[in-house]
């Protein structure tokens, strides 16, 4: 929820989901979303991470990756390193690519 994220304003989020029918967010997430969307204001001194899950058969693939990552710049925060975006038409198990990636973007964080 919305009070949890905002605990975590000015530090590192890692943001993962899947995206289900025409490039939206699933239920699990979507009124994050639209919580951050609508209260979420400026947050410049968040840093963040996205790995989007998605199937590249559909118009709108890792649809709601996307839509996290373009509002989370809209709101200000930085992004660490690259958006990830995993098809599961070339990758039925994310863990291939995520954990390395993950790894890499920890990484960046350290650094950071």
């Amino acid at each position: 929820d919305l009070s949890s994220w905002l605990a975590y304003r000015e530090q590192y989020v890692l943001v993962v989901t899947s995206t289900t029918g025409q490039g939206d967010l699933p239920d699990s997430i979507a009124p994050l979303f639209v919580a951050l969307r609508e209260k979420g204001g400026h947050q410049p001194a968040l840093r963040y991470g996205v790995i989007a899950l998605g199937d590249s058969s559909y118009t709108h693939f890792c649809g709601a990756g996307q839509q996290f990552d373009a509002l989370l710049q809209e709101m200000g925060a930085q992004r660490v390193g690259d958006l990830l975006q995993i098809d599961a038409t070339e990758c039925p198990e994310p863990e291939v690519l995520s954990c390395p990636w993950v790894e890499q973007w920890a990484g960046l964080v350290e650094a950071g």
